[in-house]
Formats: structure tokens, C-alpha cells, sequence
């Protein structure tokens, strides 16, 4: 599964105990989180993954401010949490944008790839998080096939697939989403043709409906098999942590894959 958990904007501290009561009804194998925190005093992936007996790897990378107020203490990054022990992991840089363009200020963007120790072998997941802004679209389509060259990465063939989980900020029809949508199966397009599946909507308590993203599915679960005569199959995939008190300004993604 995938979801963007808004790191510690909003009631953070009123919507922490639906988040992780959400994971604890999923049950997922693999969780990717989007804007997790982390402190001094402890790392929102860490204390999850306790909770849920879980492996966590945690990645500082580009995103949102904290919020006015907050410690400057925290971070916001990527996480991904399996029910595997960690083979090994890496943050991968992204382009700051297409060549020419300004950089951007702050941190990185980054992909954060984990590998687990599947009974089946190597188990690759890949999560990220490309640049928001509306004007950044430049800098989200290098970012996108620079994630479309890493997950058919050859180093990453096997018996299972590659996985990529992630708030890609990219709507399946815009052009910055196409290097992934010609390499990688797109899980809910599969399982759900003609449902838009909005994952940042305004039927969320927590969305603006300035927000240029607003109504779009902007989350993502998609995959590529690990190798030929392993065919990749998505059962079934659904939203999670809707409703009325959803816990986070994004919905979360889940799947089940067989490959």
C-alpha cells in the first residue's frame, strides 16, 4: 500500500491514532509512506512499524515545510515499512528539474528503494515523492523517468516484481506520467477501468478545492514483473482511510499482487 500521511500538518496529534488504526485494520505486507516524520525524539515510520511488527527504513526527502510553530527539529521524508527483514536499501537522487532549470531550494528529491528478504527472493520496493507545484511539471516528468529507469533497472530482475508506491503528484492523463505508465502496470487502471479514483479529493475534509491537485488521482501502486514467465497479475486494489474522519488529506492505495 501507499499514502501520503500529511507529516505533522493539521490536528497531526488527533489524526496519528486513526492512521496507525487504519494500517493496524490493512494488515498490508508492505507499507510506503509519504511526508512521515521523524525527530530527536523518535520517527513516526519507527514507532508504526512497531506497532504493526514491521521492518521500517526511513529517508529524508524534499517536501512541505513543517508548519509554522513546529520544531525545527523535524524532518519530512519517505518510509517504507515490510513485514521482511531488510536486505538493504538506498535513496536515490532525482533531477532537480529538466536541464537548465533553477534549482530548487532545500533538500533533495529523493526515491527511496528498500529490498526485503522474501521466501520468494529479493523483493524490491520503490517509493517517492516528485515535486507538488503546479509550475514544476518540468521537474516531475524528469523525476517520473528517472523512477521509470529505476524500476526496470535489470539489477532489479528476479522472481518477483518491482514494486513502486507513491505520491507521484501526476494525474494518469497528464503528460509528466507517461514514462511510468508505459513501463510499469498501473494497479488501479487494471482493477478499476473507467473509475477515477481520487486519492486527493475534496471529498476529504482536509482538501481546498484551490488546490490545483484537488480531484485527481495523484497516489500510485504500480509494478513490472521481476522477470519473463513471471506473469504479474494485480487481484484487487482499493482506497483506504476515507470517510468522514479520514486521517489524512490523501487516500491511501492498497493492493493485492500476485507475480
Amino acid at each position: 500500500m501507499t499514502w501520503n500521511v500529511w507529516g505533522r500538518f493539521g490536528p497531526w496529534r488527533e489524526r496519528a491514532p486513526l492512521i496507525a488504526a487504519t494500517l493496524e485494520t490493512l494488515r498490508a505486507d508492505i507499507v510506503c509512506l509519504q511526508e512521515t516524520w521523524s525527530t530527536h525524539d523518535g520517527c513516526q515510520a519507527d514507532e508504526l512499524a512497531a506497532r504493526l511488527g514491521l521492518h521500517a527504513v526511513f529517508g529524508r526527502s524534499r517536501m512541505p515545510r513543517p508548519q509554522p510553530g513546529d520544531s525545527d527539529h523535524v524532518v519530512l521524508g519517505l518510509a517504507v515499512l515490510g513485514r521482511w527483514p531488510v536486505l538493504g536499501h538506498r535513496l536515490h537522487l532525482l533531477p532537480d528539474g529538466p536541464a537548465g532549470s533553477p534549482p530548487e531550494h532545500g533538500e533533495p528529491s529523493v526515491a527511496l528503494a528498500v529490498t526485503f528478504d522474501h521466501p520468494a527472493g529479493p523483493l524490491h520496493v520503490v517509493t517517492a515523492c516528485p515535486d507538488w507545484q503546479a509550475e514544476r511539471e518540468g521537474a516531475r516528468l524528469a523525476q517520473n523517468r528517472a523512477l521509470a529507469a529505476l524500476l526496470t533497472d535489470p539489477a532489479l530482475d528476479g522472481p518477483l516484481p518491482a514494486i513502486l508506491a507513491a505520491d507521484l503528484n501526476s494525474r494518469p492523463e497528464t503528460p509528466e506520467f507517461q514514462p511510468l505508465a508505459q513501463a510499469l502496470v498501473d494497479a488501479w487502471a487494471t482493477t478499476h477501468p473507467g473509475d477515477p479514483g481520487y486519492t486527493f479529493t475534496t471529498e476529504n475534509r482536509f482538501v481546498d478545492p484551490d488546490e490545483w491537485l484537488a480531484d485527481g488521482r495523484i497516489d500510485h501502486l504500480l509494478a513490472r514483473s521481476g522477470a519473463p514467465g513471471h506473469p504479474l497479475t494485480f487481484r484487487a486494489t482499493a482506497l483506504a482511510g476515507t470517510g468522514d474522519l479520514a486521517p489524512s488529506d490523501h487516500y491511501a492505495v492498497v493492493a493485492d499482487l500476485d507475480g
